[in-house]
């Protein structure tokens, strides 16, 4: 038999075929597994994005271009073992890997055979040409084979497609990016063999924002960001995470570690809720500092990150919601919030506490109140003057009349420092004595005494903090009950001296 001096097999070969043409040229045969008709669903981009990402964890970098035959992908690793191409029980990558499971290189192989492509792998000491084995099994049947011998280059691994010429899809990987466009970076929960950062991107991309993963495009999402993500395992078929939590987590990884207040200003409007901005971000980010954990490097938690710039997210906070702004924990505080001269404005719950090591809250602020007020000091009645005396007594026997079951612990004159540095202190009731504190200023005028009275009897009997629900109705309640007593005569004696 005639030996055939053949440069390039067909995609399909038959048994018969290889040992008259390919055996006698030194060319060995490996079965490599899985018939043609294995996934389906993956084509040219899938192929082409795991033979670059294998290209990646060898090297860090690859190459490519075109030539008359079609697409290269190269890369400078230790090459690429025949057995590497056999398939059985996955072969796991270590942690650090953008690959995971050591099957991307057969399968995309398989796809653009396929596709109708020829696939030739020159790789260290050896060259390869995949194919589809064709063998009779009740019919004839394609599985996915190898040829191979001894050749190849000097150093790493080079991917012939061909008869591709189309998208190598080089935008899809993030290392081909502009370096300008990466506008910030946090390290990772990978440090090693090498240290990895996340990365927040500005590119104009042509569907808007994208996500990559350990430097590969994953998805399209809504954002004015992009990121690219190194905190978390991807799904066996890589079309997502293989827990989504874990996604939005590593988001917050990244964005503890900004400090551009242009870009702290974008988020703050982001996660506001509702947002300014309506993203993804806005609803699914992790900001907990429970659940974002530590820096590998320093052993210091992500919160951390937050609390120690904690100028520069104040300063986009205030720029986005004010100099009086706090961030909402519970909308109970509102109406304290409101008296104090503030406002309450929630974010993502995810969010708020690691906000929080930056950013005054409601808890915070009412807590700062508290203890200023603990500084009250009481006036004695006999320092007050006739006209503080007199308003003195009127409050006094309309909270004996008001509190008839329950009586307040005293009604006193006193100093009370400012609840906030936006407001002043009118007046104070204490939960723990139960006393009601008036400040002198206010009992200069009946009518100033009268507001105080009543507004501190609505805590005492509401048991609500300010302008609560609860202590606004029990205002209007005994306001009514004052003017109704007055009617009846009961204060009479006592509003003789009264200076409205």
């Amino acid at each position: 038999m005639a030996i055939v001096n053949v440069s390039a097999p067909p995609r399909v070969l038959t048994m018969e075929e290889y040992r008259s043409a390919w055996q006698p040229q030194g060319w060995q045969l490996i079965i490599i597994g899985p018939t043609s008709t294995w996934r389906q669903e993956w084509g040219e981009w899938e192929a082409i994005r795991d033979i670059v990402q294998n290209a990646l964890d060898e090297a860090e970098s690859y190459r490519w271009g075109y030539d008359s035959e079609g697409l290269w992908i190269a890369d400078r690793g230790r090459g690429v073992g025949v057995a590497d191409f056999l398939l059985g029980p996955p072969k796991l990558k270590p942690d650090w890997a953008r690959g995971k499971y050591g099957e991307g290189m057969k399968i995309a192989a398989l796809a653009l055979i396929r596709k109708g492509y020829s696939v030739r792998v020159e790789t260290t000491g050896r060259e390869l040409w995949i194919i589809f084995l064709e063998q009779d099994a009740d019919g004839k049947v394609q599985t996915l084979a190898a040829l191979w011998r001894a050749g190849g280059t000097k150093v790493g691994t080079r991917f012939h497609i061909i008869g591709y010429i189309g998208s190598a899809y080089e935008d899809k990987f993030a290392v081909n990016l502009p370096r300008k466009d990466i506008i910030a970076e946090g390290p990772s929960r990978l440090a090693q063999p090498i240290r990895r950062f996340n990365q927040l991107i500005d590119h104009p991309f042509p569907n808007g924002s994208r996500i990559y993963v350990r430097d590969i495009y994953m998805r399209d999402f809504n954002s004015p960001f992009s990121y690219n993500l190194w905190g978390f395992d991807m799904a066996p078929d890589r079309h997502g995470p293989k827990n989504e939590s874990d996604m939005w987590l590593d988001m917050g990884r990244l964005w503890s570690c900004i400090t551009n207040l242009r870009l702290l200003e974008v988020f703050m409007q982001m996660v506001r809720h509702p947002p300014i901005v309506e993203t993804e971000e806005s609803h699914n980010i992790n900001m907990s500092a429970w659940d974002m954990g530590y820096e590998p490097v320093t052993n210091k938690p992500y919160a951390q990150f937050v609390k120690e710039n904690a100028s520069v997210w104040r300063d986009a906070w205030v720029n986005n919601f004010g100099e009086n702004a706090v961030i909402r924990t519970s909308d109970r505080w509102d109406g304290t919030v409101k008296h104090l001269g503030y406002v309450s404005v929630s974010v993502n719950w995810n969010a708020r506490d690691t906000l929080a090591q930056a950013i005054t809250t409601d808890a915070d602020l009412v807590k700062a109140s508290q203890e200023r007020l603990r500084e009250v000091e009481i006036i004695p009645d006999e320092r007050l003057s006739t006209k503080q005396r007199t308003h003195l007594k009127l409050a006094r026997a309309i909270s004996d009349e008001i509190a008839s079951y329950r009586k307040v612990g005293g009604v006193h004159a006193a100093i009370i420092p400012p609840a906030s540095d936006r407001v002043r202190t009118a007046g104070m009731y204490s939960r723990t004595t139960q006393e009601i504190f008036i400040a002198s200023d206010q009992l200069e005028q009946g009518r100033s005494t009268i507001d105080t009275v009543i507004h501190e009897l609505a805590h005492h009997s509401s048991g609500a903090e300010d302008l609560e629900q609860e202590h606004s109705t029990d205002m209007t309640k005994i306001a009514a009950r004052v003017v109704e007593m007055t009617s009846y005569g009961k204060f009479d004696e006592l509003m003789k001296g009264v200076m409205w």
